[in-house]
């Protein structure tokens, strides 16, 4: 039996906007609470199948991604989510596994129940620095850096760490994902 549970959002999905394309329900930047969860870090690594609209050619698009880390600790938010809802965001996140996160990992929100996250575990579809192809869409980042408006400096700051010393060289243009659900729902949003 499925009650509402808390999700971790810590990549493009802290942007409201972008968040709003994979709920059909009207968010409002309340509805993403800022945490801090302790065990994790953000990294490069998670590949996606995408298209650059200049090219016909599909990339390895490089995205965000968690990765164990006991010295390490990751801020993003929290939203309180429906089945349905994760249904739709298991189509968005198609390549990512869904992890628990225990409650007493979060430092600075005090919650009754873990958190689910998404996270890239298959090793197929982990980039590393080595392989070729592999690029981090500039749009990408300009969704992550358009959410800083709506957080705290001290979010901020912590976020944009993960914005420095880019593993892949990054790529200017509009991109689709090579997935139609998953260009769809990420891209265009449930509306449309």
């Amino acid at each position: 039996f499925w009650t509402m549970h808390y999700f971790h959002f810590y990549r493009s999905l802290i942007n409201l906007k972008s968040a709003q394309k994979s709920f059909t329900r009207v968010l409002s930047q309340n509805d993403l609470i800022p945490v801090e969860i302790k065990g994790y870090k953000r990294v490069w690594n998670s590949i996606e199948n995408i298209k650059f609209k200049d090219n016909d050619e599909e990339i390895n698009g490089i995205f965000l991604n968690l990765q164990k880390d006991e010295n390490a600790s990751v801020n993003g938010v929290i939203i309180k989510i429906t089945k349905s809802e994760f249904e739709i965001l298991k189509l968005r996140e198609k390549n990512y596994s869904q992890i628990k996160i225990k409650s007493t990992d979060i430092l600075d929100y005090k919650l009754d129940e873990d958190l689910i996250a998404f996270m890239t575990t298959n090793g197929e579809k982990i980039a590393k620095k080595e392989d070729e192809n592999c690029f981090i869409p500039s749009l990408y980042i300009d969704i992550l850096t358009d959410a800083f408006v709506n957080y705290s400096e001290d979010f901020i700051s912590k976020y944009k760490k993960s914005l420095e010393d880019l593993p892949f060289p990054k790529k200017e243009g509009p991109y689709s994902f090579s997935d139609p659900i998953q260009n769809k729902i990420a891209r265009e949003g449930l509306k449309k």
